[in-house]
């Protein structure tokens, strides 16, 4: 395929990931992602850890999340410690960015507007 752009997604009420991660796996015939998720959005925040976790280990390439992420799922070191880790910081911001702790009806909808704009490049 010659560099198709993928398609975006926007996950409204995403639970802890469930339909991103249907979307996610599903590659081209190079292995190119097909589609890719740009905001989820999420009001329980039970379900929105794992919605940022999730978010956070496809940041990195396939079988290429690092150490402090496996660390963190066997309890070695607490979210907050992933999340800031140098090795996971930067993707970690991004993940927070997508992945949303954000509830329809009480939170500033402007701001979940502003973030859907941004992701899909206005």
């Amino acid at each position: 395929m010659a560099n198709r752009k993928s398609i975006p997604v926007i996950d409204l009420f995403a639970g802890p990931g469930g339909l991103g991660e249907g979307f996610s796996s599903l590659l081209d015939t190079e292995r190119t992602p097909l589609f890719s998720l740009k905001v989820s959005a999420e009001k329980d925040p039970t379900a929105h850890k794992t919605l940022s976790l999730r978010s956070l280990y496809r940041k990195f390439p396939r079988g290429k999340a690092p150490d402090c992420y496996y660390e963190h799922i066997r309890g070695e070191i607490s979210r907050e410690a992933l999340f800031t880790h140098p090795e996971a910081a930067e993707a970690g911001k991004e993940a927070l960015e997508e992945a949303l702790n954000f509830e329809l009806g009480r939170d500033n909808p402007e701001d979940l507007d502003r973030r859907i704009q941004a992701a899909l490049g206005g």
